[in-house]
């Protein structure tokens, strides 16, 4: 462990005239970092601004331990002693957690973080069950993997997607990983019915603007005939406001049956073109600030969906993408291996998570895929029991 920090820990930028560390260099440094991560109680908690009664809310608690659960499930070696305790503390935090009254589903129009809990602790309970770690816990597993499958179902906006701001309209940049975590439960078996989807794909599909970004929330046009102009005067509907959330707009859209790969490949180029937008929003005080609305905690999340997308483009054009991203990646590691986009020591484990999962590439499993019509919403989804 030493002797890889000392050899690639001090990469904070890249050097033109030196090899580049490889993705499993980084990964072997990196896994270790995150476990040590973990708090009493087996949690990574991810920390933001939001407080709920003066503590870090529950939603963002259990979800920021399931991002971590993930990737350690995905880049560990289930062999390594300390990688199995994580990943099983990791499981048992994330489970009590759910059981926590603010966890419960919950439609009320208010700011409120539980659906990124809800999202990430299914996609987490879904590759626990996959992988076959569940041991004595199976059954708790499958019990919430299925109440999780219909809280998100019930949780759904009537306009077709997803947020956590307000129950009014949907957030792209919730929508799209939220429909994500949706497939991959159908794809085990689970009743994701074939409107939700449609409507998320139709939500995604109207919050494109004629300059191929995503609104933050709302939609961009309100028919097929409408060129997107409706959110030109918000600044995080601007192209350089919204290359975080485009690849991964993009990429669902793509795994519903729409979009391009010329649509993933033109969001990318936006991605690595504006990039410098995005980075001076890295560790700054404040959510949405600057002249494009960036919040700092877009900057990992952005480099995990480029990354996703990247795995969308033909196969001939991925090689030169993931180098292109891996340079990127580099400029902001830490000198200990990590990444952080908060001004919150605590963030860094879901910054180093995102970048691992990044950094896996084609060993990040996409979701599977499906093609449903982009459908109108008509009434709201039924509450879950």
């Amino acid at each position: 462990m030493i002797a890889y920090l000392l050899l690639f820990g001090a990469w904070g930028t890249v050097q033109p005239d030196e090899p580049l560390p490889t993705p499993g260099e980084l990964i072997r440094v990196a896994v270790p970092q995150l476990t040590d991560m973990r708090e009493a109680g087996g949690e990574w908690p991810y920390e933001g601004v939001y407080r709920v009664a003066g503590e870090i809310p529950i939603g963002y608690r259990v979800g920021g331990t399931a991002i971590v659960g993930t990737t350690l499930l995905l880049a560990g070696s289930r062999d390594e002693r300390a990688t199995a305790d994580a990943i099983q503390q990791a499981l048992g935090f994330v489970l009590r957690g759910l059981d926590h009254p603010l966890m419960a589903t919950s439609t009320e129009n208010a700011y409120d973080v539980r659906v990124w809990g809800h999202a990430f602790a299914l996609e987490f309970l879904c590759r626990v069950r996959a992988a076959g770690c569940a041991s004595e816990r199976l059954h708790s597993v499958n019990e919430w993997i299925g109440r999780l499958v219909e809280i998100l179902i019930a949780e759904q906006i009537a306009d077709g997607g997803w947020n956590y701001a307000n129950h009014r309209q949907q957030a792209t940049f919730v929508t799209a990983p939220v429909t994500q975590v949706l497939l991959l439960a159908r794809a085990q078996g689970e009743k994701v019915p074939d409107e939700i989807l449609a409507r998320a794909r139709r939500a995604l599909e109207k919050s494109r603007t004629n300059s191929g970004a995503f609104v933050y929330s709302g939609f961009a046009r309100q028919d097929d005939h409408d060129a997107g102009h409706a959110a030109s005067g918000d600044p995080r509907a601007k192209v350089p406001g919204a290359i975080a959330r485009s690849p991964a707009c993009e990429a669902t859209l793509m795994l519903l049956g729409g979009g391009s790969a010329e649509a993933v490949q033109a969001a990318l180029d936006a991605f690595f073109e504006h990039w410098d937008e995005l980075e001076k929003r890295r560790r700054q005080p404040g959510t949405h600030a600057g002249a494009y609305g960036i919040a700092p905690y877009y900057f990992y999340y952005g480099h995990r969906y480029a990354a996703q997308a990247i795995e969308l483009l033909p196969a001939s054009a991925r090689p030169h993408e993931r180098q292109r991203l891996l340079e990127f990646i580099l400029r902001t590691r830490d000198g200990d291996g990590t990444w952080n986009d908060r001004v919150f020591p605590r963030s860094r484990n879901f910054g180093t998570a995102m970048i691992v999962l990044a950094l896996l590439g084609e060993r990040t499993p996409l979701p599977p895929r499906v093609v449903v019509q982009a459908q109108e919403p008509e009434t709201q989804p039924a509450s879950a029991p």
